[in-house]
């Protein structure tokens, strides 16, 4: 009797120690991050094109689909390091292509210390100083190629598995970014492998509305989304492979796309709502709620290392300037997560082309701390003519060219290359940002609200264009912060004494 007993007290407590266990495991995280890809280029986020994302469409089915997410940063090295330090770029270091500052802690070293097994696929060298970033798993150039990241996802989930560890197994993927598919030829495959379809011009039914409708751009716009299209290959490829795994069910998947948007006028490097927002996915079985949409929340690339530390159990990071949302993904609605605010510094060395913005879900309001009417923007990759461009944009050429005879055009191009100090848009009529109402005098009330906003945030962070914003009027106060910003960050190597000759 006492026997039968202690067999049934094992049977019914059994399946409680291992819910248990099971309870108190560290989830595994895969972050996916696309480069360059604009929020709207997915199926998901309402692109036309018929069955262009399978993949990232079924991910956000299988989980929550973030309507307001943004880029803190819109270039690449700032906006992944902002990713994995959570605060803003004047506190980091992250000013423009620049290492962390040596005492900033990082997502990967507080994973690591948790006991994490950490990868690093592709970008490798945007995750400065290395030191910052440990990692135990790194491939550098396989980032368009979907059967190789599915054998590294593997790999890498294997070497977890053997070591009894948990992982973050971090993607960045190489598309939408230059080089585009079939820019130089149609045997073009831009540094990767063959998509599963090529898209078509014809299949180009609208252009951004933030671009011209010119054939040019919808040629090179079929060629973007080509790579977009190799980009769901790569994304169905890794959720693929961690399905092998049996991982799946125990694990996060975070999907960013891009890390900021599309490298085209008036997208990437800048302050626009198309070089900030971004589409952001959460699968985590058993946790977020699938097909659900978040409408409410506006959040940034500042929150996701507050978020996952959150999400995982990991302590905090002290001093971060991001919040967590892991409320929102259990379909908590937050308070005061109604704006945010974007930077961006730098356009390549030496070219401080410092803007600031406050953005609502409606309303954005941008200061251009560079323009005077006389400097000329810089920091566009659509219109470098360096390596990774090699003379292959399409669409900014036939815009310059189309502003010799269209007046709206040239207004466009005008605008773009010197700006205007402050920008005020109303998007509940213009999400593309194209009627700047900064003069309205019915809009003044509202206007110097949101200055008032980005001024008490500049000045608590310790932005150094914080004066200059305030004196604006007075123009000798950006160029001594913008010289002394300089001085600091363009310090002059020293040179080494020449030998002595005898």
């Amino acid at each position: 009797m006492k026997h039968t007993l202690a067999l049934l007290a094992a049977l019914l407590l059994t399946p409680l120690a291992v819910l248990h266990a099971a309870d108190s495991a560290k989830p595994n995280i895969v972050f996916i991050c696309a480069d360059d890809l604009n929020h709207d280029s997915m199926g998901c986020y309402g692109c036309k094109i018929p069955d262009l994302t399978p993949h990232i469409d079924r991910l956000a089915a299988e989980g929550l689909r973030f309507q307001f997410a943004y880029s803190t940063v819109s270039v690449c090295q700032p906006v992944r390091e902002t990713m994995h330090c959570g605060r803003y770029p004047h506190r980091s270091g992250a000013m423009g292509f620049y290492p962390l500052k040596p005492e900033v802690r990082t997502l990967n070293q507080q994973l690591r210390d948790a006991g994490y097994l950490i990868s690093m696929i592709g970008k490798n060298g945007h995750y400065m100083p290395t030191k910052s970033f440990p990692v135990d798993f790194v491939e550098q150039k396989i980032n368009r190629s979907p059967a190789r990241l599915a054998e590294a996802t593997k790999k890498f989930i294997g070497m977890a598995q053997t070591q009894g560890k948990p992982f973050f197994h971090h993607v960045n993927c190489g598309d939408p970014h230059h080089p585009l598919l079939g820019a130089k030829g149609p045997d073009d495959l831009a540094d990767g492998d063959a998509p599963s379809r090529w898209i078509k011009p014809e299949e180009i039914k609208e252009v951004p509305g933030f671009l011209e409708d010119l054939p040019e751009v919808r040629r090179e716009m079929a060629q973007y989304f080509t790579n977009v299209k190799r980009l769901d290959d790569c994304v169905g490829a890794v959720l693929k492979a961690l399905d092998e795994t049996g991982q799946r069910e125990n694990t996060i998947v975070m999907f960013y796309g891009g890390d900021h948007g599309m490298a085209w006028p008036f997208a990437k490097s800048n302050d626009y709502e198309n070089s900030s927002r971004g589409a952001l996915l959460f699968r985590w079985p058993g946790v977020v709620t699938p097909g659900r949409v978040d409408t409410d929340h506006l959040v940034s690339t500042l929150d996701f290392t507050p978020t996952l530390l959150a999400a995982t159990g990991v302590p905090m990071i002290p001093d971060m300037d991001g919040r967590s949302f892991l409320p929102a993904l259990k379909g908590v609605r937050m308070p005061g997560w109604d704006r945010v605010y974007t930077f961006y510094n730098q356009g390549g060395v030496s070219a401080w082309m410092p803007m600031r913005c406050v953005r609502t879900k409606d309303r954005s309001y941008i200061w251009n701390g560079w323009s005077d009417g006389q400097t000329e923007y810089q920091g566009g990759l659509w219109a470098e003519k360096g390596p990774v461009m090699k003379g292959t944009s399409l669409a900014w050429p036939a815009m310059v060219k189309a502003a010799k005879t269209n007046p709206g055009i040239k207004a466009r191009v005008d605008l773009l290359i010197y700006r205007v100090p402050e920008e005020f848009y109303d998007m509940t009529s213009d999400r593309c940002e194209r009627t700047n109402l900064i003069a309205d005098p019915h809009r003044q009330k509202e206007i110097e609200a949101l200055r008032s906003d980005l001024l008490a945030v500049m000045q608590r962070t310790g932005d150094p264009f914080a004066e200059a914003f305030a004196k604006r009027e007075d123009r000798t106060v950006y160029l001594k912060a913008r010289d002394k910003l300089a001085a600091e960050y363009h310090k002059p190597v020293a040179k080494k004494p020449k030998k002595p000759t005898s």
